[in-house]
């Protein structure tokens, strides 16, 4: 995820609070409380950047395990909330793959299925580091050729 590791320097230079990085038995942890098993990328994700105190400046942010396991409480069945936009105008979903990685889905809130927004995290990344508003507000789903 080496798109993940440039954006860490971005909200560093922003200022931002990053919470220190979680081993992956607390990754396990955490998600075992809310009846899920965490992907490969999961475990990478949160063995380098552990949350988000505040919203970056595209006002995305990034939830520590601790509010992964508050804000799952009722169910799981559509994917794991793991982060938000725009103050939780809508949340982000981690949904697992088969090869052990895990698509990140947007839940608007609205009845409607979730949209399928990245086909795994580190592309999820990779374009948020290109730009960041192609995957926070679409168009979805995205283009094969940014897949």
């Amino acid at each position: 995820m080496n798109s993940l590791h440039r954006l860490i320097e971005r909200w560093r230079s922003e200022g931002l609070v990053l919470s220190n990085p979680e081993p992956a038995s607390a990754v396990r942890e955490s998600f075992a409380k809310i009846g899920a098993t965490p992907t490969s990328d999961v475990i990478a994700l949160y063995a380098v950047l552990g949350g988000m105190q505040d919203m970056d400046r595209e006002y995305w942010r990034l939830w520590p395990l601790s509010e992964i396991v508050a804000e799952n409480t009722s169910g799981i069945s559509t994917g794991i909330l793991f982060s938000d936009y725009l103050i939780d105008c809508w949340r982000y979903r981690l949904v697992p793959n088969e090869d052990d990685t895990s698509a990140v889905v947007a839940d608007y809130y609205d009845g409607k299925p979730c949209i399928h927004v990245a086909d795994n995290l580190d592309t999820f990344f990779r374009i948020y580091a290109a730009n960041s508003y192609q995957v926070l507000e679409g168009p979805y789903p995205l283009p094969d050729d940014q897949r």
